[in-house]
């Protein structure tokens, strides 16, 4: 399977390089034929085989995929075990307070984008300390880079 995966991508140019020699055309004297036109069992082994070779190529394509949801689903759960987990428990207002405070806003900023006043920001602010288990702006930022 490694092996199919390293060549994933020529395939594809392998089919459209067999499928142009088998619809390869020729004109002379006012004619246009096909030029493997004797030949009608090569044509059809080569667009055969080319289908086979688009058909790998979108085996592959769906592979990769399902591997990249894997490793982010995998990746995901990894980190719901920390601080991501306890986000789940903020209010819609409180996160968005508490993305404005990971986008670097002052309280005074936070408190005009929002229009609420001091005493309901502070609120905010200690709810989402309380529930995330952390003390300050500075450790609420760094859990968030974890």
């Amino acid at each position: 399977m490694n092996i199919l995966s390293k060549y994933h991508k020529h395939f594809l140019i392998a089919a459209l390089v067999l499928s142009s020699i088998a619809i390869s055309i020729r004109g002379s004297n006012g004619e246009v034929k096909l030029v493997l036109h004797n030949y009608p069992v090569i044509i059809t082994l080569l667009i055969t085989i080319s289908l086979f070779l688009v058909a790998i190529y979108f085996y592959l394509s769906n592979k990769k995929i399902t591997n990249l949801v894997n490793q982010i689903k995998e990746q995901s759960e990894l980190k719901s075990d920390g601080v991501d987990s306890n986000l789940a428990e903020l209010t819609e207002r409180q996160r968005e307070v508490y993305n404005l405070i990971l986008s670097g806003k002052t309280n005074k900023e936070i408190m005009t984008e929002l229009f609420i006043e001091q005493s309901t920001l502070k609120t905010h602010i200690n709810q989402i300390y309380k529930k995330l288990n952390i003390k300050n702006r500075r450790e609420l930022k760094s859990r968030a880079n974890d």
